[in-house]
């Protein structure tokens, strides 16, 4: 891969993360990026750590987030499934904050072309946008999944330029599907925002909809080809690193569920933590807590199930109901590998592995919604986009 824009952690670095008197750390587990040619096949996961953080002034210390991490995540075991991790260092800040996009939009095109799940550590919000327009040219209907305590959706001329949700939607070429925002919280959401996300058939969950409940965000992983995570979707408690910290917000518990759900996702490809500031943590609780995450997240990598339904398999349960109110019956999956549930959209072309149906990633919570005469929001919105 062209490692132009890689900058290797430093020997002296690398030494000091292995503290641990175990030999079963993740630290024995990674093959740390020298900057020579590296054969992309014998990795399954690589970390990537962003070095920006000029996108605005308040988010100055972000950029020393991923060297603070990798310090916390070395120390915890590895899980007990094999993993080959490939650490890659450093992206450092560009002459230009367009420099630095293109070399992360470069970088990460070229580990997903080689089937590299990777995971982005550092920097601000704004390099969202470059980690979703790497996707160009490999994945024609992107779902994306955002987790913030905050919807922008200003398009102000002095505001465009800080607001990565604009640029994403404005994308062209277009290959935008779906964006799934959770954890956001209400009075922090202008009423246009939420509008325009109802007009285009997003799909939005609310805090309040996930606390306690956070298996519902399990299908909208599993959709998923690219997540995006906002530190300040946690609540100040929890991860005390932030610029604009708030009482409310998800719990480390649920944010660790959360990860853990992303990677499981057999058709995730990368997934992206932002707005860590080292200058405003206390005790290293934030660094650790994004740390475990990560953790979490390679973890649910090594029970990926593959388990999509598919023609005259026999791993799945097929239930129909009939709807009174549309006079059409609804198809449910349900894998007997996994206990994951899957609904059928009709669809007028041949789009996905059932000609012409479209299978969504769907909870039972969906299932006991159809049994009781009502139309599940997923499967409407589904139906209205295609």
């Amino acid at each position: 891969m062209n490692s132009d824009y890689l900058h290797p952690l430093s020997n002296t670095f690398i030494r000091s993360l292995d503290q641990s008197i175990s030999h079963k750390t993740l630290f024995q587990s990674t093959y740390f990026f020298e900057g020579r040619e590296v054969d992309l096949s014998q990795y399954d996961i690589a970390i990537l750590g962003i070095k920006e953080d000029r996108f605005r002034p308040e988010f100055e210390g972000c950029g020393k987030a991923a060297d603070e991490v990798r310090k916390e995540l070395y120390k915890l075991v590895k899980p007990r499934t094999d993993i080959r991790l490939l650490d890659l260092g450093n992206i450092e800040a560009g002459n230009q904050l367009s420099d630095t996009y293109f070399a992360l939009q470069h970088t990460l095109a070229e580990l997903m072309k080689a089937k590299i799940v990777t995971l982005i550590i550092g920097g601000s919000q704004d390099l969202i946008y470059p980690q979703y327009a790497s996707f160009q040219g490999l994945n024609p209907n992107m779902q994306l999944l955002l987790v913030d305590s905050k919807m922008e959706m200003q398009i102000h001329e002095e505001k465009k330029k800080n607001n990565y949700l604009p640029n994403i939607i404005a994308h062209e070429p277009e290959f935008l599907f779906n964006i799934s925002h959770a954890a956001y919280q209400g009075h922090f959401v202008e009423s246009e925002t939420y509008d325009a996300f109802e007009r285009m058939n997003f799909d939005m969950l609310r805090l309040g909809s996930l606390r306690g409940n956070m298996q519902e965000i399990e299908p909208y992983c599993r959709n998923a080809s690219m997540l995006a995570m906002s530190m300040q979707a946690i609540k100040a408690s929890d991860a005390p690193a932030q610029n604009f910290p708030s009482p409310n917000g998800i719990s480390a518990e649920e944010a660790c569920q959360l990860a853990r759900y992303a990677g499981m996702s057999n058709d995730l490809l990368s997934a992206g933590f932002y707005d860590l500031n080292p200058t405003q943590d206390r005790n290293h609780t934030s660094s650790a807590l994004l740390a475990q995450m990560l953790w979490y997240f390679i973890e649910g990598y090594t029970n990926r199930r593959n388990d999509y339904p598919v023609a005259e398999s026999k791993d799945y349960l097929i239930y129909h109901t009939t709807n009174k109110n549309m006079n059409r019956e609804l198809t449910f999956y349900k894998s007997v590998l996994s206990n994951r549930w899957w609904m059928e959209v009709p669809y007028p072309h041949e789009r996905s592995k059932h000609e012409g149906k479209f299978l969504v990633p769907c909870s039972y919570k969906d299932y006991q919604t159809a049994q009781n005469d009502e139309i599940p929001d997923r499967w409407m919105k589904t139906y209205q986009k295609l």
